[in-house]
């Protein structure tokens, strides 16, 4: 199947910001994967040495304890980065790395882009700045399961991915993450039980701060995308209860 090479460079969010010359030299380089859902892509015990680059569908990033019990570090979708290249990883350390849903990924080599980082080393720079944001999102992922409950942990990791894969409803009133999403999966990235996710998930619903319309879709009130995750009526409504 042929594409432009404007298809290819649209929705990889690695090369938005980089001159269009330097990455039309990249794509020449870079190989094409159509997956099925639920492939394992990698194991920890074999780590990838190449930048994958997510066109479309999406990969969960975990690991398994000795009791079986899973735990999500990220799930990334269409225009996300991660793999390894020298050494720079973007969190993919003893790691899975699974599709969630039929995916498109496009990959480069560490050879290949060791070549072209020697000519344009605004790639490494790149690179950099794409660890520095996975770092800092960690952190506070870490801060919050430390210090808060349920809730918040959910309500943030909510508004996180609505950053990332968000787009406004019809209605306007709602914006939906743009990502599947069961409660087992928003479970294992916030270290709780699927059973508090489901209940805490019930409670936000009936606040009306999220919606449900179809099996692993979630929609959340605008109201979460602005500093003060509440509502008005729901802010009241704490007040008065403390």
């Amino acid at each position: 199947m042929e594409y432009s090479k404007l298809w290819y460079l649209s929705r990889i969010g690695f090369f938005e910001t980089l001159p269009s010359e330097i990455a039309e030299e990249a794509l020449e380089c870079i190989h094409h994967n159509y997956l099925k859902r639920y492939t394992i892509i990698q194991r920890p015990d074999d780590p990838v040495k190449e930048l994958y680059f997510i066109k479309a569908g999406s990969v969960r990033i975990y690991s398994i304890n000795e009791e079986g019990r899973q735990f999500t570090y990220s799930m990334l979708g269409p225009g996300s980065t991660y793999g390894k290249i020298n050494t720079f990883s973007l969190g993919i350390e003893n790691v899975y790395i699974e599709t969630l849903e039929p995916t498109h990924l496009c990959s480069i080599s560490e050879s290949a882009f060791n070549e072209l980082s020697k000519k344009h080393p605004t790639l490494l720079n790149r690179v950099i700045e794409l660890l520095s944001e996975r770092l800092q999102e960690r952190e506070e992922m870490m801060k919050y399961m430390a210090l808060y409950d349920v809730r918040e942990r959910l309500i943030y990791l909510l508004q996180n991915l609505y950053n990332r894969y968000g787009h406004e409803t019809a209605d306007l009133e709602y914006c939906e993450i743009e990502f599947p999403l069961t409660h087992q999966e928003l479970a294992n990235m916030i270290g709780v039980t699927r059973e508090a996710i489901t209940g805490t998930l019930k409670k936000l619903t009936t606040e009306g701060l999220v919606r449900l319309p179809k099996r692993k879709k979630i929609e959340i009130h605008r109201s979460l995308t602005e500093e003060n995750p509440l509502p008005a009526y729901i802010q009241t409504m704490y007040s008065a209860e403390s």
